[in-house]
């Protein structure tokens, strides 16, 4: 498994991380984001907050959807503009829960 400490320094970090509505998940997240950035010197890391279940029900319907944007390699796009293999990748990379 690749973890952050594997990874060269000017590659950067897409995560997704589920929403977080509580204090105690909210002090993980910046933990997280502290120690990515003070201990293993990222420099650069972008969030994605859509949970799977809503990119799974916006590839079946995209009509409900041409609003959502997520955020791909550096850059913002449109869900329905984005390419069915893509679409799975994004929906099939880990999710992170604090």
């Amino acid at each position: 498994m690749t973890t952050i400490r594997d990874m060269p320094l000017d590659c950067p970090e897409a995560t997704y991380v589920e929403p977080v509505y509580k204090e105690a998940g909210m002090r993980n997240f910046t933990n997280l984001v502290r120690t990515m950035l003070n201990d293993y010197g990222v420099y650069h890391v972008q969030f994605n907050t859509i949970n799977k279940q809503t990119l799974i029900d916006a590839k079946a319907h995209p009509e409900n959807y041409p609003t959502l944007m997520v955020r791909v390699a550096g850059y913002s796009v449109y869900w329905t503009d984005i390419a069915e293999r893509v679409q799975d990748d994004i929906i099939n990379r880990t999710e992170h829960t604090f």
